[in-house]
C-alpha cells in the first residue's frame, strides 16, 4: 500500500514539473514572439514614414505631377496618423492640398470604416481625419458620435461637424456645450477657437435668465471664448439679486459703460466672492471715479477682496506710481496698508522684469 501511494506522489510531482516547464517555455516563447512582432511593426512603420513623408511634403509644396503609390489597406491607419500630424500645424492652401491628396487615396472611406469599427484611438483619428477633410458624407456618423459617452470622442466630433458646416453644426453643438459637463471648458475654448463667432450667435440665444441650470455654464463659455455679449442681454444678469454664480460669471463679461454701472451696484454685496469679482471688473474697465470705490474695497474685511482691489488699482492705466503712493499713504487701516504694500511691491517687480 505504501508503494502505491509513493508511486502516485512521484507521478504527480513528475507531471507537475513537466507542466511547469512547458508553461515556462510557452511564456518565454510568447515574450520572444511579442518582441519580434513589435520590432517588425516598428521597422514597417519606419519604412512607411520614410516613403510617405517626402510625398506629403511634395503635396504641401503643390507638386502637380506627384505620382502617388497605392495605399494598401493595412497601411491606411499609419497614413491617417502621419497625415493628421501634418494637418495639426498647417493653414491656408497647404490644408487644401493635403485634403485633395487624402481624397485621392480614399482616406474618407477608410476613416468612416474606422469610425464604425475601430477602437477608441482609431475612432478618434477617424474623427480628426473626417473633420480635416470636411467630408459631408460623414455627417450622420459624426452626429451620432457627438452623443457618445466618451468625452474626447464626442467633443472632437463636435469640432469635426463645425469643420464641415459651422452654421449647421452650431445648432447641434451649443446644446451639447451646455449639457456636457464632462467637456472641459478650457479645452472647448481652444478646440473651437476658429468658430467662436458662429457659436456666439447660437449661444446668445440660449442665455435665458430664467434657465438657472444652464445659465452659469453658458456665461462661463462666453467668457473663456472671449465673446462679446450685448448689454441688453447682460444687464438683467448683473442685478445683485441674481444667484451668486450667475452674477460672478456676468461680471466677468462686463465690458462697456452700461455694464460698468451695473457692476458698481454689487460693490457691497453680502458674498465676498462677488466683491472680489467687482474689484477685478473695476480694474479691467473702471474709470477715474472708480478709484474711491476700489479704495473702499481695499479696506474690506476679507483678504481676497482687499488683495484684488489693490491689484485693480495697480492695473488701472491712468494711475501713476506717484498717485498710487499717495493713495497708500492715505490709508490708516493696518490690514489695508499691508495688502497695498504687498501688491504695490509685486507691481513694481513686474514692471522691472518686463
Amino acid at each position: 500500500m505504501f508503494n502505491i501511494f509513493s508511486d502516485l506522489y512521484l507521478n504527480l510531482a513528475f507531471w507537475t514539473g513537466v507542466s511547469t516547464a512547458a508553461l515556462s517555455l510557452f511564456v518565454i516563447l510568447s515574450i520572444l514572439w511579442l518582441r519580434w512582432s513589435n520590432l517588425r511593426l516598428k521597422r514597417h512603420e519606419q519604412a512607411f514614414t520614410t516613403l510617405w513623408r517626402p510625398l506629403l511634403m511634395q503635396a504641401l509644396l503643390g507638386d502637380q505631377g506627384l505620382a502617388l503609390p497605392r495605399l494598401r489597406q493595412r497601411d491606411q491607419w499609419l497614413f491617417l496618423k502621419l497625415w493628421n500630424h501634418f494637418q495639426a500645424s498647417l493653414r491656408g492652401e497647404s490644408i487644401a492640398r493635403l485634403r485633395k491628396m487624402a481624397y485621392q487615396l480614399g482616406c474618407d472611406t477608410a476613416a468612416r470604416r474606422l469610425l464604425k469599427r475601430g477602437n477608441s484611438t482609431e475612432r478618434l483619428f477617424a474623427i480628426l481625419t473626417l473633420g480635416h477633410m470636411q467630408d459631408p458624407t460623414a455627417w450622420e456618423q459624426l452626429t451620432t458620435q457627438i452623443l457618445a459617452n466618451n468625452s474626447r470622442t464626442s467633443l472632437y466630433s463636435a469640432w469635426a461637424l463645425m469643420q464641415i458646416d459651422a452654421g449647421r453644426a452650431a445648432h447641434l453643438v451649443v446644446p451639447q456645450l451646455l449639457q456636457r459637463h464632462d467637456w472641459d471648458i478650457a479645452r472647448v475654448a481652444v478646440l473651437l477657437k476658429d468658430f467662436h463667432e458662429t457659436l456666439r450667435t447660437e449661444l446668445i440665444n440660449k442665455l435665458d435668465p430664467e434657465n438657472t441650470e444652464q445659465l452659469p455654464r453658458a456665461l462661463k463659455l462666453a467668457h473663456v471664448m472671449s465673446m462679446q455679449i450685448p448689454p441688453a442681454i447682460l444687464l438683467p444678469l448683473l442685478l445683485p439679486t441674481r444667484p451668486v454664480e450667475v452674477l460672478i460669471s456676468a461680471l466677468r463679461l462686463a465690458a462697456d459703460a452700461e455694464t460698468l454701472v451695473a457692476a458698481r451696484g454689487s460693490l457691497s454685496h453680502r458674498d465676498w466672492r462677488v466683491r472680489v469679482q467687482v474689484a477685478h471688473t473695476l480694474g479691467r474697465i473702471g474709470q477715474p471715479e472708480d478709484v474711491d470705490r476700489l479704495m473702499t474695497l481695499v479696506q474690506d474685511k476679507e483678504w481676497w477682496v482687499r488683495y484684488r482691489a489693490a491689484q485693480a488699482l495697480a492695473d488701472l492705466p491712468f494711475l501713476t506710481q506717484e498717485t498710487l503712493l499717495k493713495l497708500r499713504d492715505s490709508l490708516s487701516d493696518r490690514y489695508a496698508l499691508e495688502i497695498f504694500r504687498q501688491v504695490f511691491a509685486e507691481h513694481i517687480l513686474a514692471l522691472q522684469q518686463s
